[in-house]
């Protein structure tokens, strides 16, 4: 059953066939905290501090916030409660709200079970014991009714970063995952449905407004995190994005802060330089300053015991590095730890909003496109290529190869719905076999996540960053303090993506909207910063130093007994790791697959 530490949660219906499967439970688990439906019956079972769960009542009905909110929120939870027909009322509550949480709702025996509007809180449901049974994590549910990964869910896995909707799919097939921005509903006499109540605004918002926005929620998002007090820490990388969240950490008065740096190599990265220059103007707040002997090379520790996760994720090639400053904090007691992941997603500004700026501003459109190709030294033949291609999504996907891929370029133009899927050399050929079939039963009915290249795109990759999130929060909870991000927060990323593409596409100005957003905030100096560290050698000198690890995992490997990899070509590169296929994505997809499998599934007979 689940891991003690992760918080989760079950929703269970007002019925006896619900009630039982609750009941079977808690007699299962000890310990577990629950709230009740009006009929006594249990509504919400699972494991989460007290503070993370709001439930308003009236009559037969209630209303329930689980995770990061506002405890002020639950007088307007209260009164809307008493006014309450129907759950589907309900579309507009949460992005009244600040903060990242679940929306849940009993309304006389009617359910509504809602994540958040870009995913950084998902929702996942199936059967068990004849009954429904939704909750925030697939992996436990795919445990509560003894569920077995699906191979073909494996198998895309490998790709990497799947196109969608197969990026979204849950590892097991009797796993149904409701997508960001919907809520599923459940009648009294158990018909599901699913309700949109969320959709990405359209970027037709001048810059000066889209920043007011900006600032306003995330001022907003910082606040709800720090006005519990206490001691709190945050990341203080030297980047703009953490840089930001740390000195809107640091306006509240009510907590106290620690500003937590890891400067890596300081031959290779200058962000050392810049958060000491941050830390410089941040009064009062302790700065600290992890030594660079004590941070752990990648993959070290890659075979520690795994997180029970929904899916692989690349985290197990980083988790020690990833995590050894939360271990820190959590040493010196802090309650909960800030991170700036998200910002990149926000206000980078993706060249993919060129295939459409073209048609609609040319001009504005050709000068960025100009700068793009000096900067990143793209040559015109594909980028012209990629531009005049007006096929739809599904087109798109149905034409993607998966034979005679050639070899991946790093900074290659890639301007269209979607990249060619990397293809390791060490799939087999039963694999790709799988994997076609999957793309083109996919294909026909395939919808993007926006209307052009540039907004499936970046909604595609903001979805792939917050899945990653929560592995993060994960580990980040398993070394001893809680992370929380917030960047991801509904009304931050509705503020962000609401502004107009040109204004947040810009090959000669770093993050304008955030600049511009945080003017006043962060100084000037800190604001000025155009460049990014990146970890290129941290990766290799991993690679060499777990050789010999690595190289034997592949002895006895689950995805070889599957027969989806080689895996005397993955001993054999492994043991060579100045090797280019295993510095992208493709070893690390298949590492991530490999070591989820050993953690999710016993190994006697898995995907046999």
């Amino acid at each position: 059953m689940p891991d003690r530490g992760a918080p989760f949660f079950f929703v269970f219906p007002d019925n006896e066939a619900g009630s039982a499967a609750a009941r079977h439970l808690r007699e299962d688990v000890p310990g577990l905290s629950s709230a009740a439906h009006a009929s006594g019956r249990d509504w919400i079972v699972g494991r989460w501090e007290p503070a993370d769960l709001l439930v308003a009542r009236a009559g037969r009905n209630a209303i329930a916030l689980i995770g990061t909110f506002s405890q002020s929120a639950a007088g307007a939870l209260t009164r809307r409660a008493g006014v309450l027909r129907d759950p589907a009322e309900l579309d507009d509550l949460a992005l009244t709200l600040s903060g990242q949480f679940h929306l849940l709702a009993s309304v006389d025996g009617a359910l509504r079970v809602q994540g958040s509007a870009y995913g950084a809180r998902r929702v996942f449901h199936t059967r068990t014991g004849g009954t429904l049974v939704a909750g925030d994590r697939a992996a436990e549910l795919a445990r509560l009714a003894g569920l077995e990964p699906d191979p073909a869910a494996v198998a895309l896995r490998l790709l990497g970063a799947a196109p969608a909707p197969l990026d979204e799919r849950p590892m097991w097939s009797a796993v149904t995952a409701v997508p960001p921005g919907a809520a599923l509903l459940a009648s009294p006499d158990g018909v599901l449905s699913e309700r949109r109540w969320h959709r990405p605004p359209e970027p037709v918002t001048p810059l000066d407004r889209g920043a007011a926005a900006v600032r306003d929620a995330l001022l907003d998002a910082v606040e709800v995190r720090t006005a519990p007090g206490g001691l709190i820490s945050s990341d203080l990388s030297g980047g703009l994005d953490s840089t930001t969240v740390c000195f809107l950490a640091a306006r509240d008065s009510r907590a106290r802060l620690i500003a937590a740096t890891s400067t890596g190599d300081e031959a290779f990265n200058e962000d050392g330089r810049w958060a000491r220059w941050a830390a410089e103007d941040l009064p009062g707040v302790e700065h600290y300053i992890l030594p660079n002997e004590e941070l752990p090379k990648f993959y070290d520790g890659f075979d520690d015991p795994g997180l029970r996760l929904d899916a692989p994720t690349p985290l197990v090639a980083s988790r020690r590095r990833v995590t050894v400053l939360t271990a820190k904090m959590a040493a010196r007691g802090s309650r909960l730890h800030l991170t700036g992941n998200g910002g990149d997603n926000l206000f980078v500004g993706l060249p993919h909003h060129l295939h459409t700026l073209l048609v609609r501003h040319p001009l504005p459109a050709l000068r960025r496109l100009s700068g793009f190709r000096a900067l990143l030294s793209w040559p015109l033949a594909p980028v012209a290529r990629q531009l005049a291609d007006r096929r739809g999504y599904r087109a798109a996907l149905a034409a993607v190869s998966l034979r005679d891929v050639p070899e991946p370029v790093p900074g290659s133009p890639a301007l269209g719905w979607l990249g060619q899927p990397s293809v390791a050399s060490w799939l087999t050929e039963d694999c790709l076999r799988l994997l076609e079939r999957e793309l083109a039963a996919a294909a026909p009915t395939a919808v993007p996540y926006g209307r052009t290249p540039g907004r499936h795109t970046e909604l595609a990759a903001l979805r792939g960053l917050v899945r990653g999130n929560q592995d993060i929060e994960d580990a980040g909870r398993a070394a001893g303090v809680p992370m929380s991000a917030p960047f991801l927060d509904d009304r931050v990323v509705d503020a962000a993506f609401s502004v107009r593409a040109l204004d947040r596409v810009d090959p000669w100005a770093y993050k304008p909207l955030l600049v511009r957003a945080m003017d006043g905030l962060v100084p000037r100096r800190s604001l000025s910063r155009t460049t990014k560290g990146e970890g290129t050698q941290d990766v290799a000198a991993g690679l060499y130093r777990n050789r010999e690890a690595l190289t034997g995992l592949w002895e006895d490997s689950m995805l070889g007994r599957a027969g989806l990899v080689d895996e005397a070509e993955l001993r054999r590169l492994c043991a060579v790791p100045s090797s280019p296929q295993l510095r992208d994505d493709r070893f690390l997809s298949t590492l991530a697959a490999e070591m989820w499998l050993r953690t999710t599934v016993n190994a006697q007979g898995a995907l046999a």
